[in-house]
């Protein structure tokens, strides 16, 4: 091939291809239409590797593919866990950072420059310079940078979110990102293992002497990968009005709402979703009491003023002292059992083939012991009590002595868990609208 003939090709989607086939990186180059003017158009779909797992990352025609091909993105794997890659042949590792405060990261690195060496910097546009890289920490071996990302990750960040960008304009890069450099990875274990020791302690540092908390970006699944999960949920855009029918408790539903904002991170969703369930413990614990009360009363021959009759409702309530409800788990059984049927369990189950997969997997014992009977009415409500109890336990307690069983954020079973998420909001709603009471605004 002369070079006339490879700078022609050098932009295409051909070459993009020869790249990843080169790099053993499963790939397809796909003829299709745009949905909203049937015009046609061609895209690469490729599968970024991410340990045992991939992110699929889709290629336009008319995007900068010039751009793309110009960087290293074929050097690099992708971490679990995290927004980062890593690359052994280039001995580099980078994650996105988040910062607690919510600042833009040209703030965050303008208040670090005064702390740290700067590294890179840029004209804004109004006649200065802003610091775009600052050196955290460097020795013999490696070095530590928090700064703009590189092209590589912006590419492998942007383009799986299904966000299109050109790789050489500078705004593309306004992300903030941890960058160690010279630093030897074997596997990407090693690489996730070095990213956290490092982070924690660098991280750790800024906290404490000058209130800066920076922690990693927990990674998020590419969009087309979201979406095949939600192919499910297909929702049906038909007009209703809506009503003021029913409202909700206050404690649950704000429950309910916060775990609902916070997304990215399922272990929140999943202790604040148990938290409104565990707001109607009490209710639904206290119910036997309260229905033998009533039938004492409802007797014909009860008598307001016979104190036989008045003893027999007092020795009632002597007996609901808090042990008499049982302890957490029998609670969490009674309200289970109170608000949703075996049925209604597996048919959503059914529905939402995803979770049923799970469920069916060996990765389902990763998060809880007890597996759900999917086939049995009666027992899945009992497997449901074992599991929802093991996971809140295993997400609250975190006891040395319990390292094998707790369930952390950035873990792998972290994953897993939202699947289980999904479940107890299926639960949640249920407990939600059998307490419903008519709307007022008084």
């Amino acid at each position: 091939m002369t070079l006339a003939q490879l700078e022609e090709k050098s932009d295409t989607l051909e070459t993009l291809k020869d790249i990843l086939d080169n790099k053993q990186i499963k790939n397809e180059i796909v003829d299709s239409v745009h949905t909203y003017n049937n015009e046609p158009y061609r895209y690469i779909q490729f599968s970024f590797p991410v340990a045992r797992d991939s992110d699929t990352i889709r290629v336009n025609d008319d995007d900068n593919i010039g751009s793309i091909i110009a960087t290293n993105f074929d050097k690099y794997r992708g971490i679990t866990n995290y927004e980062a890659i890593w690359s052994s042949e280039l001995k580099k590792i980078e994650c996105m950072v988040q910062d607690a405060s919510k600042l833009p990261a040209r703030h965050i690195l303008g208040r670090l420059s005064n702390i740290f060496t700067v590294c890179e910097e840029t004209e804004n546009g109004f006649g200065r310079t802003e610091p775009t890289k600052v050196l955290l920490f460097s020795d013999n071996t490696f070095n530590v940078y928090l700064g703009f990302s590189s092209k590589e990750f912006a590419f492998i960040h942007f383009f799986k979110d299904g966000m299109r960008r050109d790789l050489d304009d500078m705004r593309t890069f306004f992300r903030l990102t941890l960058q160690i450099e010279n630093i030897s990875a074997e596997s990407e274990e090693d690489a996730r293992n070095k990213l956290e020791k490092i982070s924690n302690t660098l991280f750790y540092q800024l906290d404490n002497r000058y209130d800066f908390c920076l922690t990693l970006s927990s990674r998020r699944e590419s969009m087309i990968d979201r979406r095949k999960k939600n192919q499910h949920k297909q929702v049906e855009w038909e007009h209703h009005d809506f009503t003021l029918d029913y409202m909700y408790d206050e404690v649950p539903i704000s429950l309910y709402w916060f775990a609902q904002t916070n997304t990215h991170s399922p272990i929140f969703m999943y202790f604040a979703l148990y938290q409104a369930l565990e707001f109607y413990f009490p209710i639904y614990a206290t119910k036997n009491i309260k229905n033998t009360i009533q039938s004492i009363i409802k007797d014909p021959k009860f008598k307001v003023t016979r104190d036989a009759d008045i003893t027999k409702i007092i020795n009632v309530i002597k007996s609901s002292n808090p042990n008499s409800f049982g302890d957490e788990r029998e609670q969490l059984s009674i309200t289970l059992k109170s608000i949703v049927s075996g049925e209604e369990i597996i048919d959503f189950i059914k529905d939402n083939t995803h979770i049923e997969e799970y469920l069916k997997s060996k990765d389902c014992a990763k998060i809880a012991e007890k597996k759900p009977r999917l086939n049995d009415s009666n027992g899945i409500l009992d497997d449901l009590v074992e599991r929802i109890y093991d996971i809140r336990c295993r997400i609250v307690h975190n006891k040395a002595s319990e390292t094998d069983k707790k369930i952390l954020p950035m873990t792998k079973n972290v994953n897993y868990l939202k699947h289980e998420v999904e479940l107890l909001k299926f639960i949640v709603r249920k407990v939600l609208i059998a307490n419903s009471s008519p709307f007022s605004l008084k």
